[in-house]
């Protein structure tokens, strides 16, 4: 898949349309024209390249089409709370009052498109199949906010890291799914970030994972899944 392929990640709230798969959304070759015609390509090399500024005038959107980013905000104790990776085929920029909610940086080289929202505004009302796109992507992003609300109120540390490698290994551009290879873009210390613990605790879980026989560690940050056990372990089902 081309670094700047046009593809928006979601999952319809409803019965796919028969000849439908996930995880992308169907745009017509003319759709994603049309979103190349009014965003500009923009290429981030280096990890940890500031995207844009929690409290920074929201002026862009942004679509990821290559690699994988981070959204955090700093607590007033200091600690670092992510609250989203962003992996490709996400879009980002969430706002309130016209300024950004959230810092957002790349924790890989990252491409993306960057719409100006007042010119994404007007063209998503003279482009009604494509905003219903993008209103698929809102609801797909709001259930994704709830079931972290859920996954953080009413797992335990390990659980919660069970969910989270079962999470990433929805993405095929990390997953070997053939093989049940997962290759993580980010840290301990940036997973731990996420489902609320410590670096020390996560790597705990994962020996404790590999004791049971759930992952083997290749490297540090390349894990032999067996998918079925780990979602027996996070038990799904119940939220």
């Amino acid at each position: 898949m081309p670094p700047d392929e046009i593809r928006i990640r979601a999952v319809p709230p409803w019965q796919p349309v028969q000849g439908e798969e996930g995880p992308f959304l169907p745009l017509s070759v003319d759709e994603r024209a049309e979103l190349r015609r009014i965003g500009q390509a923009i290429s981030f090399k280096t990890t940890g390249s500031q995207i844009f500024a929690r409290g920074e005038k929201a002026s862009y959107l942004y679509l990821l089409t290559d690699g994988v980013a981070e959204a955090y905000f700093v607590l007033p104790n200091g600690e670092r709370q992510i609250v989203a990776f962003y992996w490709p085929g996400d879009v980002l920029g969430l706002a309130e009052e016209g300024v950004y909610v959230n810092t957002v940086s790349t924790l890989s080289a990252c491409t993306f498109y960057r719409f100006l929202t007042a010119q994404l505004d007007q063209f998503l009302l003279s482009h009604p199949a494509i905003q219903h796109q993008f209103f698929v992507k809102a609801v797909h992003d709001l259930r994704n906010a709830q079931r972290q609300l859920i996954m953080m109120g009413r797992l335990n540390g390990l659980r919660r890291l069970a969910a989270f490698i079962v999470d990433c290994s929805a993405h095929e551009d990390y997953f070997d799914s053939k093989h049940k290879i997962l290759t993580l873009p980010m840290t301990r210390y940036d997973i731990a970030d996420y489902i609320g613990t410590s670096s020390e605790v996560v790597t705990r879980g994962l020996g404790r994972l590999e004791a049971m026989g759930v992952i083997h560690r290749l490297s540090p940050r390349t894990l032999e899944l067996k998918t079925a056990e780990l979602r027996a372990i996070v038990n799904l089902a119940d939220y």
